[in-house]
């Protein structure tokens, strides 16, 4: 796909983004209050596998509205968070401040950061739902080995691609989205957010890009990094209507059943350095 024929669907989804980010800044989902009061946005794999960061640059990539950027800089990080999103950056740059956090927030595309922010860091991090909105993940794995300083680390947790096949709204486990990457997105129609789904959205699709675990990999892996681990969990994050809520996990196949899926993942690498063998 060409830029100019992504930069429909990009620009239509940046629109839909500047929606959500008002209303999720009021949501209970989000809920700003507490992160103002000192709540941390991580999960617990998540600063176990990121592994220290105090003292550490991190630049997190799609970060919305900043709330696990500013819960990397309590924990001693210097923190930079991107958005495409102005709505998203504006509520992000506001919590930083009334937290008093010193935190620095760019609003700018991913695959074309580089032209917008100069400056290596130790860690680049990016979580929840952030690739489907992604055209292009060669590019977009290009960008993070740009960004990483020699011997910095990649890290990212997301929903997994097989589970992103499986229709989210339905009662039943039930296949409705394709798997295999391709270069036209596919269209979704929006019906609220999915923080609410009655809230009143104007932008009336989203488009998501399909991306395999290959895809995935390989496109880590011709960066220059090198891959540490990938990992898969059998949990979601969010509810699913088929999903069953496990306390301590999150939402899980129902119990009983002898089938398994994975339904999120994680991948941290690291970019060499100079002699390095791998």
């Amino acid at each position: 796909m060409s830029d100019l024929s992504a930069d429909r669907f990009l620009e239509s989804n940046r629109r839909l983004w500047d929606e959500w980010a008002e209303i999720h800044a009021r949501s209970v989902w989000y809920d700003l209050a507490s992160v103002r009061r000192g709540t941390c946005k991580l999960r617990s794999y998540e600063i176990d596998e990121v592994g220290e960061v105090a003292g550490r640059s991190l630049l997190h990539l799609q970060c919305q509205l900043g709330t696990d950027t500013v819960s990397w800089a309590r924990r001693g990080a210097t923190v930079t968070g991107v958005d495409f999103s102005p709505h998203a950056v504006a509520v992000a740059r506001q919590l930083a401040a009334d937290t008093g956090i010193d935190a620095h927030f760019v609003c700018g595309d991913v695959l074309t950061l580089p032209a917008a922010l100069t400056a290596t860091f130790d860690i680049v991090y990016t979580s929840r739902g952030v690739l489907g909105w992604l055209p292009d993940l060669t590019r977009w794995a290009q960008v993070v080995a740009h960004f990483l300083a020699p011997g910095g680390v990649f890290y990212v947790t997301d929903i997994h691609p097989i589970a992103e096949v499986l229709d989210s709204s339905a009662s039943e486990l039930r296949i409705s989205r394709p798997y295999f990457p391709r270069i036209e997105p596919v269209g979704y129609p929006v019906r609220g957010s999915y923080v609410d789904r009655d809230a009143q959205v104007v932008t009336e699709m989203e488009y998501l890009w399909p991306h395999s675990v290959a895809e995935l990999i390989t496109a880590v892996a011709r960066a220059g990094l090198v891959i540490e681990f990938f990992h898969e969990f059998p949990w979601l994050d969010r509810p699913w209507p088929f999903l069953h809520k496990q306390e301590g996990l999150g939402w899980t196949l129902p119990p009983g059943g002898q089938g398994e899926l994975p339904l999120f993942f994680s991948l941290r690498a690291r970019k060499p350095t100079a002699g390095d063998d791998g």
